[in-house]
């Protein structure tokens, strides 16, 4: 019985060092080092209850908001204009009605394999934002290399 025992042990240890041996570490190709750090799309929603509900809750639905935006990359500042679109089967007049610059909802593209974290107070994507005052969101690219940049709403529109 020993005997097996100690042959298992062999066999697992064999095994794990020709497995991280050699083809982990041979050829492998070398990808760049990202270093953009820019944001390159801002995205903006109203979100409200839904008519479905699932355990009784409603479900969250959303309404996205049309944004034009004007990218100063010198500056790191984004100014956008938000206009609230005509109503749909679940976007209701009562709903638009409820539609303010104080509550939206904002997302964005940013450079590949790059982070984003709000700063200075803007609150983190994902949570209801107040864009009555400029937002500020730290990129960072892959290598290292961060950059603030400053969205500014200049006209919502409803």
């Amino acid at each position: 019985m020993k005997r097996q025992i100690n042959s298992i042990y062999a066999i697992l240890a064999f095994t794990v060092i020709v497995l991280t041996s050699s083809c982990l570490k041979k050829d492998l190709p070398e990808f760049q080092s990202f270093e953009d750090n820019d944001i390159t799309l801002v995205n903006v929603e109203h979100r409200f209850n839904g008519n479905l509900t699932m355990n009784g809750e409603p479900i969250v639905a959303y309404q996205k908001l049309n944004v034009t935006q004007t990218v100063d990359d010198n500056t790191s500042t984004i100014n956008v204009e938000i206009t609230v679109p005509v109503t749909s089967d679940e976007f209701t007049d009562a709903e638009r009605d409820k539609v303010s610059q104080s509550k939206l909802w904002f997302y964005m593209n940013i450079s590949t394999a790059a982070s984003i974290i709000a700063i200075e107070g803007t609150p983190t994507l994902g949570d209801p934002t107040d864009a009555t005052k400029p937002l500020k969101y730290e990129v960072t690219a892959a290598n290292g290399d961060s950059k603030i940049w400053t969205i500014n709403v200049t006209e919502f529109n409803k």
